[in-house]
């Protein structure tokens, strides 16, 4: 038989505090890049043409940065449903096993 784990719940959801952290930073982002627009101007008459070019990758930029922040906080739900699944099992085992007359240390 194997020697087992240890999973730490505090562990896991302080990683999901960091990973919450690092959408944060993707939102700041977002934020920032909605300040870009097409502005034929901005670039005066002989690059004019780099607005429209920016603005479609802005476009597309902003669907990818929406991917990642969503992912990032689909993780960061998942890791601390994981971290209340391991302390409501314990917590079952060792209801069980107190029942059962057993001690644990």
């Amino acid at each position: 038989m194997g020697d087992g784990f240890a999973v730490s719940a505090e562990q896991i959801r302080a990683h999901a505090s960091k990973v919450e952290q690092i959408q944060a930073r993707f939102d700041a982002v977002k934020s920032a890049s909605a300040h870009i627009q097409q502005d034929d101007q901005a670039y005066g008459l002989l690059c004019g043409w780099i607005a429209g070019v920016l603005e479609s990758r802005h476009a597309r930029q902003n669907e990818l940065i929406d991917f990642v922040a969503e992912n990032l906080s689909l993780a960061a739900e998942s890791l601390r449903a994981t971290a209340d699944d391991y302390e409501s099992l314990d917590q079952e085992h060792a209801d069980l096993i107190q029942a059962s007359g057993g001690d644990m240390p």
